[in-house]
């Protein structure tokens, strides 16, 4: 029995001494330190991972969010060029009512005396007083400029 003995405890001894003993008694504490170890580390890379998660979201709800008040202002756009559009199409349509067909001067009575209309000076010859540069006539189309630029350089070359 002696010669056992002795051969367990040489065994240990080879095998490492007391760090064997040692683990061989806290073989299922070191377990339980190992995976609360590992599950630390898993849940720090968890938590990591959720962070950069997060502030993804964060960035594309800032860009959802720029999103839809851009398509706000296209809607609010939209709806005014909807209703100027109508509003133009309505002055048109008022328009045409009053378009006059009558090639004679009697048209021009129906207007108000106070409305003074570059037609109704054309007619009565009081646009070409004002302004005789205006092209009224097809002749006047044909007229050179250079009828008014030698005008112009006859001034200039006034000295008073």
């Amino acid at each position: 029995m002696k010669e056992a003995l002795t051969i367990v405890v040489s065994l240990i001894t080879a095998l490492g001494g007391w760090e064997a003993i040692k683990y061989l008694l806290n073989r299922k504490t070191n377990n339980r330190i190992a995976e609360a170890n590992a599950f630390k580390v898993e849940r720090e890379a968890l938590i990591e991972d959720y962070k950069r998660v997060q502030g993804e979201v964060d960035k594309l709800k800032e860009q959802v969010a720029k999103l839809y008040t851009e398509i706000d202002s296209l809607k609010s756009d939209r709806l005014r060029l909807i209703q100027e559009n109508g509003e133009l199409k309505l002055a048109l349509k008022e328009a045409e009512k009053r378009v006059c067909l009558r090639p004679d001067d009697k048209c021009l009575q129906r207007l108000n005396p106070n409305d003074h209309c570059r037609l109704r000076k054309i007619l009565r010859g009081e646009y070409t007083k004002d302004h005789p540069d205006a092209i009224i006539t097809e002749e006047d189309m044909m007229k050179p400029k250079n009828d008014t630029e030698n005008e112009e350089d006859k001034q200039s070359d006034n000295p008073l």
